[in-house]
């Protein structure tokens, strides 16, 4: 298939996924983001980006790894196009330009779980549009209960099994924001999470008076309990 004809499916493929989270959900969309499908053909030139985001484009074009770009309002889908990875770079699109959540000013803590956040989003909408992916963090023990020592027995761990570059940090976002998501989706197929519920979190620019930490302590509590409270 040539580079056009992929781009043309890709574009209308992430628009189709888009439009069925927003019938869904019942939450209009005020534009499309632009949708890229990262082939060899691909020029950093066409897109129109500042020069320092090159080095991220093509690592991700070599890799073949999707994602979306919330300040250019950019769906970046890699080479190796999975259904996932529309679903989710599609959820992600959908949630940050109706949301209008935000990275600026806030404090690294607060990016740590604004990020959980973020990739809960991501994946909770794939999985409302259908995604049968296997999360692969789920059999590995929660993060947020492990001492310093633990954290750094186990990220050993997780590179025998998920691979290089994975640091603890990369591990907590990606392990709690799926987490969060299929514990989530879970009971909502159970009908202990109605639909406007969700409908809410898409809304959210998950701050408000509780904050980004308190929003995440807060889900963590209600969906992902211990016998302890969530500390982070």
């Amino acid at each position: 298939m040539r580079w056009q004809e992929r781009q043309d499916k890709t574009e209308q493929t992430v628009y189709d996924a888009i439009n069925e989270l927003s019938e869904i959900l019942s939450i209009e969309l005020p534009y499309y983001p632009e949708v890229w499908w990262m082939g060899n053909a691909l020029k950093f030139n066409q897109l129109g980006l500042p020069e320092f985001l090159r080095d991220e484009l093509e690592f991700r074009q070599s890799t073949g790894i999707s994602y979306y770009i919330p300040t250019y309002k950019m769906v970046m889908i890699g080479r190796k196009v999975t259904e996932h990875a529309i679903l989710e770079e599609s959820s992600h699109a959908f949630h940050f330009i109706r949301s209008g959540v935000s990275y600026s000013g806030r404090t690294t803590q607060e990016m740590k779980c604004l990020h959980a956040l973020v990739e809960m989003m991501g994946m909770l909408g794939a999985r409302i549009l259908g995604s049968k992916l296997e999360n692969p963090y789920d059999g590995f023990p929660d993060v947020t209960r492990m001492t310093k020592e633990s954290q750094k027995q186990v990220s050993k761990l997780i590179e025998e099994k998920i691979g290089d570059g994975y640091d603890i940090d990369d591990f907590f976002i990606y392990q709690q924001g799926y987490g969060l998501a299929d514990r989530i989706y879970f009971r909502y197929l159970t009908d202990e999470v109605k639909l406007s519920q969700i409908r809410r979190l898409f809304l959210s620019k998950l701050n408000g008076k509780e904050g980004v930490i308190g929003k995440f302590v807060r889900l963590k509590n209600k969906y992902w309990p211990h016998e302890n409270l969530q500390a982070v």
